[in-house]
């Protein structure tokens, strides 16, 4: 007869880990939430709406502003002569 040694199997117990954890769904599919009725459609809109209307007046002050500088540039272009032929900003 021979003697076993208590020596831990380490390879076999983490098999046995993995294996013995539960399944878990891969797709797992979440309650759908309640539906909230008080919600004011009307008042999201408003601010969707304030806010696009934000953005465009935004826009536009930029649009006005670089017509500005490409005026005030051209004047002075004709005042100082520099600038006529090359017209680069590094």
């Amino acid at each position: 007869m021979g003697y076993i040694l208590p020596i831990v199997n380490y390879q076999y117990e983490q098999y046995q880990n993995r294996i013995s954890q539960p399944k878990r769904d891969p797709y797992p599919i979440e309650q759908p939430y309640p539906a909230q009725l008080s919600m004011s459609y009307t008042q999201e809109d408003q601010q969707q709406y304030q806010q696009l209307s934000q953005m465009q007046t935004k826009e536009e002050q930029q649009i006005t502003m670089k017509q500005n500088n490409e005026v005030i540039e051209k004047v002075y272009t004709e005042l100082t002569g520099k600038g006529q032929y090359l017209n680069e900003i590094v």
